[in-house]
């Protein structure tokens, strides 16, 4: 690794963050804002209209599980191509959308299609780029974060114009991400590692691309930086015995639960203030504060990441979202609701970002990508948010419970990750094929 960035090395990063960026843009910020207009249209009830975004998400998540198996067999800069070109495909089945058959369908492609072109081929690139790896992730995630905030504006942007519809909207985004996907792998395929398989990397490796292995009877220390112990493993886990440990289900936890709090405060906090006598501009203007907080605090949280543990990071952003959703339950007040935006826009720019670079400390990079992806996968279950929050609303009338729930889960996830330790390496077999069939696996304190 060197010291400097190397101009290539940051406009790769650039260019997958900015795709990311336009395809976040082009799909979950868009989907809302353009949604009225396609029910306006259509003469679809708001049930129908809601259960496309529903689609967008679980199919985002599960479809987490298939970037690992193209980018070990296809290659980094194929798999993004790929991306590119169903994410083209979905775009343009919703310009021509006459029925709810069709609208699911073009959402549920651009959901296959997001894994392949967002924060999984990102990560990769980034572990194997550079050496600060929390700071450029937190570039990546500042850069792509723009997204929530450029998708709305596009959209009005275009309704704007003479003449202009929807249906020609999803024309161009199509066109818009098809060309930013070329260009992307274009200069992907600059490095030409990343247009090989990379499972080429688990069988050969090379000396230079991969983190030293450490023997059966050493220990893991902590790197220090600024004073601070930063627990960074020297052993590259695999899979299947890292997704046993108890570490792994913690921080899978709290990127579910970060999601699930995402998207079900993005769907139905507005809603929730305007029944409960907030102005709709006052709710809409709370939810524009939590987004520009959300990608303000994540480049910070970068490089905090690399000089703090990033755990602290994780536990204070999950301890940010407890109190934001639990004061959205709670009250009205102009001037508490902005303990709230700020509260889960501190938990949403920093959650997942955290999470990630955990992942790399303590089970290395060369399996991060199948890891990476599992926790990816349990993102599905952040669908259920809207849902859930929906029916409670119908049953209680009152959004308020669903943002309670919410807070509590956050506050047991805050706790298990407060007193979470390092996954202390036993004698690790090479591959996954010689892991103990009982997955007994030891966990200990960092030496002082």
């Amino acid at each position: 690794m060197r010291a400097a960035i190397p101009f290539k090395a940051g406009s790769q990063l650039v260019a997958m963050s900015s795709l990311e960026l336009l395809l976040a843009a082009a799909t979950y910020s868009s989907l809302g804002v353009v949604l009225p207009f396609m029910v306006m249209d259509l003469e679809w009830n708001w049930a129908q209209a809601g259960f496309g975004f529903t689609v967008l998400g679980a199919v985002t998540g599960l479809a987490s599980s298939v970037p690992p198996l193209l980018i070990r067999r296809l290659g980094v800069r194929n798999t993004v191509l790929l991306g590119g070109v169903l994410s083209g495909i979905g775009l343009y089945l919703l310009h021509g959308v006459n029925s709810l058959p069709q609208y699911y369908l073009g959402a549920a492609i651009c959901g296959l299609a997001y894994p392949m072109m967002a924060s999984i081929p990102t990560t990769f690139l980034v572990s194997r780029l550079f050496k600060r790896q929390s700071t450029a992730l937190g570039v990546a995630a500042t850069i792509s974060g723009m997204g929530t905030v450029v998708g709305p504006l596009m959209v009005l942007g275009v309704l704007a114009l003479e003449g202009q519809t929807w249906r020609n909207y999803w024309e161009y985004q199509a066109l818009l991400i098809l060309a930013a996907t070329i260009l992307c792998v274009v200069i992907i395929g600059l490095e030409r590692r990343f247009t090989r398989p990379a499972r080429d990397e688990l069988v050969a490796p090379d000396a230079e691309e991969t983190a030293p292995t450490i023997m059966p009877d050493q220990a893991d220390t902590p790197v220090s930086r600024a004073g601070r112990n930063i627990y960074r493993t020297t052993t590259d886990w695999t899979a299947k015995l890292a997704m046993r440990t108890t570490q792994f289900k913690i921080l899978a936890a709290a990127y579910c639960l970060n999601m699930m709090c995402l998207v079900t405060v993005t769907s139905l906090s507005v809603g929730h203030l305007i029944e409960r006598g907030v102005s709709e501009t006052v709710a809409g203007g709370m939810l524009s504060i939590e987004a520009l907080i959300a990608v303000l605090i994540r480049g910070f949280s970068g490089v905090l990441g690399d000089i703090f543990d990033p755990k602290h990071l994780v536990s204070i952003a999950l301890f940010a979202t407890m109190i934001g959703c639990a004061v959205l339950a709670l009250t009205t007040d102009h001037v508490m609701l902005l303990f709230y935006a700020i509260g889960t826009g501190i938990g949403f720019g920093t959650t997942q970002l955290a999470c990630t670079v955990l992942l790399l400390n303590y089970f290395g990079r060369k399996y991060n990508l199948e890891l990476f992806s599992a926790m990816c996968v349990t993102g599905a279950i952040s669908a259920l948010g809207p849902l859930i929050g929906g029916v409670i609303r119908d049953v209680s009338g009152s959004f308020s419970l669903i943002f309670m729930i919410l807070s509590v889960l956050a506050a047991c996830v805050f706790m298990l990750v407060l007193f979470m330790k390092p996954p202390y390496p036993a004698a690790q077999p090479e591959t996954a094929d010689e892991v103990p069939a009982d997955g007994d696996i030891k966990f200990g304190q960092l030496a002082e």
